[in-house]
């Protein structure tokens, strides 16, 4: 068996170290050589699901990673603090219009001031795991734990789920405020009722006892109504006879005719609605209060007098229709 020649060896191991270095060289880019920008931040609540290694974005672009996580405890105060370091590839970045001059605090300060926040989002629900997402943020307050960093320090601000956590509690304290207005209000309106009841119940006594009045006095009504049916009827045969007489002298009293007319025709649709009236209102009249019962029997004796007036002048008219329309000293129209 021949030995080994330790040359061939050497220059073989030598070979696959070179080739180690050109596929790092190849694959990993400038990216081992360049100088990363390494940040620190202490996000509020749990970071459960974040793992060294997980992306850091802005907005959606890839600009570094998480590279540490621990927790830090303080045995003085008995706290304990989860720093999160953060590494950014510089050439994943380019900043324009910065001076020459800013230094990397001023830079971060700028950036801070203008609303430069990190917060923890959700990569997958069904992992659940956790990225850095980078944004500005305005409107939200400047969080920073301070102190001696070995690194420059972003603020945060909660995540979704924790913000949603949090408006849940401030919902939930405010809940028994909440119902004990409610009873409040329900009782006051309970009391409104309770002293209302009686009141109540009286009206509903005064109407079934305004009832019962109008059903006594249903024939008074009855006979009403039969008495304005007839002098419905006699007002038309007046306005038929007033016709004829206006046409036989319309030449001596041409004006005349017209307002005759008009008040035959006012006169009919008067009697109409009187009946319309009473024909719709009959069953509201159990609404009626004892006043209005007085009221209107005196309206009915009223209205029965105006048909005995209406009568009379009928029969009156019928017998001398010249001496209703010309007076006394008429005798007649002698025809043409």
């Amino acid at each position: 068996m021949s030995k080994a020649n330790p040359t061939v060896i050497g220059a073989f191991v030598i070979g696959a170290i070179a080739l180690i270095v050109i596929g790092l060289l190849v694959f990993g880019g400038a990216s081992w050589f360049a100088t990363r920008t390494t940040y620190i931040a202490y996000f509020p609540g749990s970071v459960k699901g974040l793992r060294v290694g997980a992306p850091v974005d802005f907005r959606g672009v890839n600009i570094g990673e998480v590279t540490d996580i621990k927790v830090v405890f303080n045995p003085k105060d008995v706290t304990a603090r989860i720093p999160v370091v953060l590494q950014f590839d510089p050439s994943r970045i380019d900043v324009v219009g910065m001076p020459r001059a800013t230094s990397r605090q001023e830079f971060v300060k700028n950036l801070i001031d203008a609303g430069f926040r990190a917060q923890l989002q959700s990569q997958s629900f069904l992992t659940g795991l956790l990225f850095v997402n980078l944004d500005f943020k305005p409107d939200t307050p400047v969080r920073l734990v301070g102190g001696d960093q070995p690194y420059a320090e972003l603020p945060t601000i909660p995540s979704g789920m924790e913000q949603l956590q949090q408006s849940a509690g401030d919902v939930a304290q405010q809940l028994p405020g909440l119902i004990a207005k409610l009873n409040d209000i329900l009782g006051d309106v309970s009391s409104g009722l309770q002293a209302t009841s009686g009141d109540f119940r009286q009206i509903v006594a005064d109407l079934a006892d305004l009832g019962n009045r109008m059903q006594e006095r249903g024939p008074a009504f009855d006979r009403i109504l039969g008495n304005t049916d007839t002098a419905t009827a006699q007002i038309s045969q007046i306005a038929s006879t007033l016709d004829q007489t206006l046409q036989a002298n319309q030449d001596a009293i041409g004006s005349l005719i017209k307002d005759w007319t008009a008040t035959a025709g006012s006169v009919r649709r008067m009697a109409d609605q009187i009946n319309a009236v009473i024909a719709e209102n009959r069953p509201g009249l159990r609404d009626f209060t004892q006043n209005g019962l007085y009221e209107y029997s005196g309206l009915a004796q009223d209205a029965q007098r105006m048909v005995d007036q209406i009568t009379r002048a009928t029969a009156e008219f019928q017998r001398d229709p010249a001496r209703f329309l010309l007076g006394d000293r008429a005798q007649g129209v002698a025809p043409q």
